[in-house]
């Protein structure tokens, strides 16, 4: 139960950053955790009552909700991704690596963090609102990891 809990915060801070960052795609995210929740939820009602064989339905609602969780939450990173400028593209058979491009999306990548990171502006606090949700989250695993 915790864990769906922790579910509902991050979602909600999730929204807030959207809010902060000015980037409607951060709302998106939100939109896109909420099938995950409800899996999370069919399995508490499941075992709550036992794993009662009445019940067998709600093992496959939580198998769609993931799966539609999944999705959901892929595309809402694609979204989130493409509007900060990331641009998809599959690498070459010719050149496994991805060669100079990968190097150059890598390299934009990261003078894009360092410009949002060092400016004082409200994309600044997202960038750090953003690492104070990593760092919470990671937290949170290891504490439900190490109990």
């Amino acid at each position: 139960v915790s864990s769906l809990l922790e579910w509902l915060v991050a979602m909600g801070l999730v929204w807030r950053l959207g809010t902060a960052s000015g980037n409607p795609k951060w709302r998106g995210l939100t939109w896109g955790m909420i099938p995950s929740h409800s899996s999370g939820v069919c399995a508490c009602v499941y075992h709550f009552f036992y794993n009662a064989e009445s019940l067998q339905f709600i093992v496959l609602a939580q198998a769609a909700l993931t799966l539609l969780g999944n999705c959901t939450l892929a595309f809402a990173a694609w979204r989130l991704a493409a509007s900060n400028g990331y641009a998809f593209s599959l690498p070459s058979l010719g050149d496994p690596g991805g060669g100079e491009a990968a190097e150059e999306q890598e390299g934009a990548a990261a003078a894009a963090v360092a410009r949002a990171a060092a400016a004082d502006t409200p994309a600044a606090a997202a960038a750090s609102a953003a690492l104070s949700i990593s760092a919470a989250l990671s937290i949170s695993a290891a504490l439900s990891i190490s109990a």
